[in-house]
């Protein structure tokens, strides 16, 4: 895309700069005015530089009265130039105005003020049709038609483009649309792989040896073997509840905060559709430390339907809950991409700790 833009703009360039204002100059001797033929030609060439600046990089919007001081440029670069030259000399390359002049047309329509372009168009046709009118050519028709064929050409070409980049714009943008939709299905398929494989490794290693151990136990093994199940239980509820939340180092916080004694939920409310893999992408990376720093609070991750907000609570001692808040306070100066806001509570029996957490 910059090459075909560099291209355009070297091609604009040639044009303004070599062919025009050459042409221009060397018919200098047949205008009766000749500094004001030189004044129309600065400004056509100023104002045209600065009408293609985004071939540059520069910005495509442009106002409404700038547009209309563009168009205004070229009619009475006709009243400069026209005039002031000999009826047999308009259909020559003195009367360079209605072809150097397009560019701006061209400009305007591609910067997407069509009906700028169609006033400037109509206008030189005014002006060019009252010059012919006071004229004593034999065949103004033809002069006419033969003196406005490079706004016909300039103006249904330049339109014919903008219409093609419009289209391939929204093709584009169509296609990156499905590119990022099959790129959220892989996820998810890749998700759920996962999960099987976790949920099969999970039965295989820790839902099997505990049946056996229900056959085996003695009933003095019963607390133990209880806290066991409650332990795999868990692991399982994660995955189901809250695939999109985990990955291997969130799995191992959870594992050693419940270690710990610390009473964990993580829940994902959210539909399929609903899933943003970059905001969930920042969850983990935040719900990491936080389980890390809990101690053995009670913490309870949700994100509600919508998938626009998630909420954290941690209850538990005041220690915990501002070892958490600092935690959080660290992760959002560190720059991800999330607003947190959060409530602090604590007092000599203990602290809660509220957050909301939001994508940027």
């Amino acid at each position: 895309m910059r090459g075909i833009r560099r291209a355009c703009l070297t091609g604009a360039l040639l044009w303004l700069f070599s062919h025009g204002p050459l042409v221009a100059l060397l018919s200098l001797p047949d205008h009766r005015a000749p500094w004001l033929a030189l004044l129309a030609l600065g400004v056509v060439l100023t104002v045209s530089a600065v009408a293609v600046r985004p071939l540059l990089g520069g910005p495509l919007h442009l106002s409404r009265p700038a547009a209309l001081a563009m168009a205004a440029v070229v009619p009475l670069s006709g009243l400069a130039v026209t005039p002031f030259l000999d009826p047999e000399l308009w259909r020559t390359y003195a009367n360079w105005w209605p072809g150097l002049t397009q560019v701006l047309v061209a400009a305007l329509v591609m910067r997407r003020h069509r009906l700028a372009a169609l006033v400037a168009e109509g206008a030189s046709a005014l002006v060019l049709g009252a010059c012919l009118l006071s004229s004593d050519l034999p065949d103004r028709d033809v002069d006419f038609a033969a003196l406005n064929q490079p706004a016909i050409v300039w103006f249904t070409a330049s339109l014919g483009v903008r219409l093609l980049f419009d289209r391939t714009a929204r093709d584009v943008a169509r296609f990156e649309a499905d590119a990022g939709r099959s790129v959220a299905a892989r996820a998810g398929a890749e998700a759920r792989e996962r999960s099987a494989r976790q949920r099969r490794a999970d039965l295989e290693h820790s839902v099997v040896p505990l049946l056996r151990r229900v056959v085996e136990t003695r009933p003095d093994d019963w607390p133990a073997l209880s806290r066991s199940a409650l332990a795999v239980e868990r692991r399982l509820r994660d995955d189901l509840r809250a695939r999109d939340l985990l990955d291997e180092v969130v799995r191992t916080a959870l594992r050693e905060a419940r270690d710990r004694g610390c009473e964990v939920d993580v829940v994902d409310d959210r539909g399929p559709a609903q899933t943003g893999q970059d905001f969930t992408a920042e969850l983990r990376a935040v719900l990491a430390p936080v389980l890390t720093a809990c101690g053995t609070a009670r913490v309870t991750l949700r994100l509600p339907p919508g998938g626009r907000l998630a909420t954290l609570s941690v209850d538990g001692s005041r220690r915990e809950a501002e070892s958490v808040a600092d935690v959080l306070r660290a992760a959002r100066h560190a720059g991800p991409r999330l607003d947190v806001t959060s409530d602090l509570q604590v007092d000599d029996l203990g602290g809660s700790l509220w957050v909301e957490l939001r994508p940027r």
